[in-house]
């Protein structure tokens, strides 16, 4: 029988957190807390609540994808997780994923582009739910996963001495920002995140593809210098709601914070890994210079040599390898690195 959870937050938005059950179809249970202004699911893998265990809280990466795709045929699959075998961590880990804002749970997937992302209307594949553009911004994310552990702090089934938060690409920035001044931590895995802001990366990439020939240096200079000038707008108006740039500027000038700071304000241990080949992520080299200079060393680095942005080899045209991706060794090295003391 699915039952209601009251409890009190300091947070005023959030009203109360509903255990839905288990999902149809799959090994997981479905939570909401639910509040005025947002409603935030998570699903807990392996729907088992009898037995306590540490909790990892996988933050995933940007664009609006469901938690839960149903088929035509009626199966479902969990896409922040089905690249490795996330079955096998559950027998250790309560592991949780928790939604992207102002997106369904479960999404038939003839209402998803060919990005899995979730879109009102499919006949524009391209345009994402301005609800959803409204919301996507670092502050935001941070915010919906304290809520979230907060709550699931207070359960018995949850080991409070190890909370572990690992995210990938954007969701390493979350997972990061979780982690400031957050006593409730034990553990973060950074997993091809950029330290250094979006517009680094847009930038650094026109430079190779001039140094590489895709394009004339000229091009590329032209497109830096456009880079200068959408970023003088959005600075003009760091609040910006309106969507100008494929984001609003509330987007941009939130993910394009620069993380070396909080990176160093972190006393707990902090696991970097990322394809020495994904423009994203490549500047995670810098890191071992600054933990070095600050006299910290509670930075481990897994560089994955010749892979990228989602830990795939790549051909001769540098194009990715689905059948050779790297993520099941990537999440074993990492679960390793956290049941070290």
């Amino acid at each position: 029988m699915k039952s209601l959870i009251l409890f009190f937050l300091l947070f005023p938005t959030i009203v109360f957190c509903q255990d839905l059950g288990k999902v149809d179809g799959l090994n997981s249970r479905h939570f909401q807390l639910k509040g005025k202004q947002d409603t935030i699911n998570f699903i807990l893998i392996n729907d088992r609540i009898d037995t306590v265990k540490p909790l990892l809280i996988f933050c995933q990466g940007s664009t609006p994808v469901p938690l839960v795709i149903q088929y035509a045929q009626g199966s479902k699959f969990i896409p922040a997780l089905s690249a490795f075998n996330y079955q096998e961590i559950a027998k250790k880990y309560h592991l949780v994923i928790i939604s992207m804002p102002k997106t369904p749970f479960e999404v038939k997937i003839d209402k998803l582009n060919k990005f899995y992302n979730y879109v009102p209307d499919t006949a524009k594949s391209d345009s994402l739910s301005n609800d959803y553009l409204k919301n996507n911004y670092l502050d935001n994310y941070v915010s919906r996963a304290k809520k979230v552990i907060k709550y699931l702090y207070r359960q018995k089934w949850i080991n409070k001495k190890k909370i572990i938060v690992v995210g990938h690409s954007q969701g390493a920035k979350v997972a990061l920002e979780i982690a400031v001044n957050n006593r409730k931590i034990y553990k973060i895995g950074f997993l091809c995140g950029n330290p250094f802001g979006r517009l680094d990366q847009y930038i650094r990439l026109e430079r190779y593809f001039s140094i590489t020939g895709k394009k004339t240096p000229q091009e590329s200079q032209a497109m830096i210098d456009n880079y200068y000038k959408v970023w003088e707008d959005v600075i003009a108006h760091p609040k910006d709601l309106e969507v100008k740039y494929g984001d609003p500027s509330i987007t941009w000038t939130s993910f394009d914070k620069p993380l070396l700071a909080d990176f160093l304000k972190i006393k707990i241990p902090i696991y970097v890994a990322y394809g020495t080949e994904d423009f994203r992520s490549v500047m995670c080299d810098l890191l071992p210079i600054y933990f070095i200079s600050a006299g910290k060393e509670n930075l481990t680095m897994k560089p994955y040599v010749g892979l990228e942005h989602n830990f795939m080899e790549l051909d001769k045209n540098r194009n990715p390898i689905v059948e050779k991706m790297h993520w099941q060794e990537v999440i074993d090295n990492l679960t390793t690195w956290i049941e070290e003391k």
